[in-house]
Formats: C-alpha cells, structure tokens, sequence
C-alpha cells in the first residue's frame, strides 16, 4: 500500500520495495511549454548536442526536489499513463510548487499519448540515474 505525503505535489512513497531500496516519487502536474526559447531551439537545430541538453531538462521546485532527493542536474525518471523518459533535473525559484515545467520537444512528447495534446499532464518524478533517454531511442519508439 502506498501513503501519500504533501499539497499539491503527493510525494509517494513504494512499500513494496525493501527498506534499503525505498523507491520516492513525486507526483505533479507537468506544464509543456514554459521556459522556452522557441527561436533559439530553430537556430540550434534539432539534431545538435545543444538541442539535446536543453530539450531533455525538467524544471522543478527546490522544495518538490529535495523531498525525492534530487540536486541541480541530477538525472530523473518522469512517468506519465502513456510513456517514461530519463532527463535532467533543473531546479528553479520560481516553479511553484506541485508544479513542473519540460520544453515541448520530443522528451516531452513522448509522455503523451496518440491524440493527446494536453499543456498540463499528470506525472510521477522520481530520482534516476545513468544519462537522458536519447533522442535516438524516441525516435524510434
């Protein structure tokens, strides 16, 4: 059985796992759009290392990524109903929050389902690691 901590961002915590692997995810809604640079995604291209990094990002309250564990940079686990992708963790003052924010790119788009098209969708974040799911691995999903 799960327990739910928190506001609006449910911090959930996984009892099925033992003690030692005590699995934190946080559960919030995810706003596809906020943060970015449309202009400068075009002049980068969308096959550029720059492109990568910027577009595998989340962006997260301090308080929301401290209750899982998470620092500046640190790779996450963001889940929806329809897919999971790995990216970075970035964390800013001014996310509220419960609140996180991905540019919409195909990260981003790979937590939608086929006819979705949703700004906000609900999600569950939890700490990862090893590198951002590449964008070779969502293309060809």
């Amino acid at each position: 059985m799960n327990a739910l901590v928190g506001l609006r961002g449910k911090l959930i915590y996984c009892h099925h796992l033992p003690l030692t692997e005590l699995a934190m995810k946080l559960e919030l809604d995810l706003v596809l759009e906020a943060f970015h640079d449309f202009e400068r995604a075009k002049r980068l291209g969308s096959l550029s290392e720059e492109y990568f990094r910027e577009s595998a990002t989340i962006y997260l309250n301090q308080e929301d990524a401290s209750s899982i564990g998470v620092k500046e940079g640190d790779v996450v686990e963001v889940s929806s109903r329809h897919g999971s992708v790995k990216v970075r963790a970035r964390i800013r003052g001014d996310v509220k929050r419960g609140l996180a924010f991905m540019p919409p790119a195909p990260h981003a788009m790979a937590l939608l389902g086929p006819s979705e098209s949703p700004s906000v969708i609900r999600v569950q974040v939890s700490k990862s690691s090893g590198e951002p799911t590449s964008l070779a691995t969502l293309f060809t999903s």
